[in-house]
């Protein structure tokens, strides 16, 4: 069985598992750190995807003079989503099922840890941005308290994360360089440890990366800087 199918076979048998831990403390807060980061990086109109959107979570917050369609190979990941009010298609990012040149931007929240080829995902998303587009991608910073947690749970077979591999900032700009994009800006969120949910508002930082438990990159195919 490839790592792909794997893959959608575990999130296929999550769905509720997934959604209900974005409604715990921890995890809306979680939610209000990550929206806050995609709210600050994307435009702020246009037409563009979720790449690995899932149950449409952080589709459904960024629509508001945006429009964003969930791309997810997970059909029960869909399904949920489409319950939410989210458009939703089927497909993954290697080959995604959209026309060239015809998005503002695309955003990928926690999706190439995950993927059998990163480097094919990312190229596979680049034809799809016009020009002046943007692609953010959000990865777990593997350096940071909560990245160590992850893969301490993924060592004891927790199943969604220990299909996952975490990156560090510096691997991560160097797959989208591979890939044909420029790096345009880097923030982080969750400084918190990962079993502490703070009173204070979510912070958007761009020092102190290696405490930050995500990270997030905003980027453009090189061609157009």
């Amino acid at each position: 069985m490839s790592r792909r199918v794997r893959v959608v076979e575990v999130f296929n048998s999550v769905v509720d598992y997934y959604d209900n831990w974005y409604e715990t403390p921890l995890g809306r807060y979680v939610v209000k750190a990550e929206v806050k980061a995609l709210q600050h990086l994307l435009p702020p109109r246009g037409v563009g995807v979720d790449v690995g959107g899932g149950t449409g979570v952080f589709t459904r917050e960024i629509i508001n003079d945006r429009w964003a369609l969930c791309l997810d190979p997970a059909i029960q990941m869909l399904r949920r989503a489409s319950r939410r009010g989210v458009d939703v298609i089927c497909g993954v990012a290697e080959k995604p099922p959209l026309r060239e040149s015809s998005l503002d931007f695309a955003f990928m929240v926690t999706v190439l840890e995950f993927l059998e080829d990163p480097l094919e995902g990312l190229s596979g998303i680049k034809p799809l941005l016009k020009r002046g587009g943007v692609l953010v991608v959000m990865i777990v910073n593997r350096d940071s308290a909560w990245g160590k947690l992850y893969n301490e749970l993924a060592e004891r077979g927790e199943p969604v994360l220990s299909l996952a591999k975490l990156f560090t900032l510096r691997e991560l700009v160097s797959l989208l360089e591979e890939a044909g994009f420029k790096l345009v800006e880097v923030i982080g969120t969750l400084d918190n440890p990962p079993d502490v949910v703070p009173e204070e508002e979510p912070r958007l930082l761009s020092t102190g990366l290696d405490e930050c438990g995500v990270l997030f990159l905003k980027a453009v195919p090189s061609e157009w800087s």
